[in-house]
């Protein structure tokens, strides 16, 4: 048998793994009973939110309606797993609804300054013929008079 010395302390080296297990076990009990140890997303979603009304008055709602309605399921899905304290989840699919809301919002100006273009090349395209008929017409009676 091994002699002790002062200050050494004998441990029986049977408690050790039993340590070991029990802590083992108490974290899988919180893995398994979805205790979650992030905290609520409560900002993420806030900017979901604020994005998806930046959207709304960016007219996406008309102009790029299908990716506003994916960014508004997700947002809903977000809300859900909030209220569920699946906050991992419910964080995730905030920042997914809020990419899809800026897309959104990116369509819908893109769509915005197509549609401002095509007027300005029909203005363009106007002004030509106009000017062209005012070419024609002082080339066929001779040269203006001062």
């Amino acid at each position: 048998m091994a002699t002790i010395k002062p200050g050494m302390m004998r441990r029986p080296s049977a408690l050790r793994p039993m340590a070991a297990i029990t802590c083992l076990i108490i974290l899988v009990a919180f893995q398994i009973s979805g205790c979650s140890t992030t905290k609520p997303p409560t900002e993420t979603l806030a900017s979901a939110e604020l994005t998806m009304r930046t959207a709304v008055e960016a007219r996406a709602d008309e102009l790029a309606p299908m990716d506003l309605q994916r960014a508004r399921e997700k947002l809903e899905r977000s809300k859900k797993a909030m209220a569920s304290g699946k906050y991992e989840e419910a964080r995730r699919l905030a920042e997914i609804a809020q990419v899809e809301a800026e897309l959104a919002e990116v369509k819908a100006d893109a769509e915005i300054t197509r549609r401002a273009a095509d007027g300005l090349r029909q203005a363009v395209d106007a002004l030509r013929q106009e000017m062209e008929r005012g070419m024609v017409r002082g080339t066929s009676t001779g040269t203006p008079k001062e």
